[in-house]
């Protein structure tokens, strides 16, 4: 069990300037939260790093991760637990976009990590569908990591890193959170993109990534790591070779539509 500091946390009443991260909740009693990060959160294809170790509450709202409706896709997450502790991990979906992030369907148990650096490879992970019907354009996720163990569960609230210490509370816990932005495009799979027809090489890529496909390849976008279009082209050919070559060195999300339906891939660019 951890050392539990109670503490009166300050109700302080003012009109701040910033703007992060409305119109979402802040972190109640964040001034009392012990911060223990999430290291790294890899969504949809797109990594995420911190090690703001400082603050409660993460602003990543400038990376875009780009999904589809009634589309699924992993999200995996490691933190640092200080030591031979557990915190769960839970990731909050606006997915109606009415600003509130613990509606009905909006919440997501990812799992418990144990006994973590947080740089140790040691991560836990969840498939995610995206709603058929969640609203299209830009919307916010929130991942809250808490410290808990048997006689102390952890909340599961967005708005606050808490925990009841021997069923006592909710307390100011030991955790952190971390919001980024989600793009929800409209589903494109009326088929099965058939990723057993598909060709790519070499990757990693150089100035050229030729891509091949069964059928027709009507468009071809490419994404950072930061959910930012730096590429993109119409076709209307099977075979492409991709002028990869004003793109600098690291790793790419590419996205593929045929026919209706649209492929996601990772590539390394050299």
């Amino acid at each position: 069990m951890k050392k539990i500091t109670y503490a009166l946390a300050l109700l302080t009443i003012g009109v701040q300037a910033q703007t992060f991260p409305a119109p979402y909740c802040e972190i109640t009693e964040s001034n009392s939260v012990t911060v223990e990060e999430i290291t790294a959160v890899d969504f949809a294809g797109t990594s995420i790093t911190n090690t703001d170790a400082a603050n409660v509450l993460i602003d990543k709202t400038a990376t875009i991760v780009n999904v589809a409706q009634n589309e699924s896709y992993t999200i995996e997450v490691a933190g640092n637990t200080y030591g031979n502790f557990d915190t769960d991990m839970v990731a909050f979906i606006d997915w109606n976009q009415n600003d509130l992030l613990d509606d009905a369907n909006e919440i997501y148990e990812i799992g418990t990590i144990t006994n973590s650096t947080g740089n140790d490879g040691i991560t836990v992970s969840l498939a995610i569908t995206v709603p058929a019907d969640a609203v299209l354009g830009n919307t916010r996720i929130r991942l809250t990591k808490t410290y808990q163990d048997p006689d102390s569960p952890a909340a599961i609230d967005a708005c606050g890193i808490m925990f009841f210490p021997f069923g006592f509370g909710p307390n100011a816990g030991f955790g952190q959170a971390l919001d980024f932005t989600l793009n929800i495009e409209p589903s494109l799979s009326v088929g099965t993109f058939e990723t057993n027809a598909l060709s790519v090489y070499p990757i990693p890529a150089k100035a050229v990534l030729n891509v091949n496909y069964k059928s027709v390849i009507d468009a071809v976008s490419i994404y950072n790591l930061l959910g930012e279009e730096v590429y993109a082209i119409h076709t209307v050919s099977a075979d492409l070779q991709l002028d990869v070559s004003h793109l600098t060195a690291g790793a790419y999300m590419v996205k593929l539509v045929s026919e209706d339906q649209q492929h996601r891939f990772k590539m390394l660019k050299q």
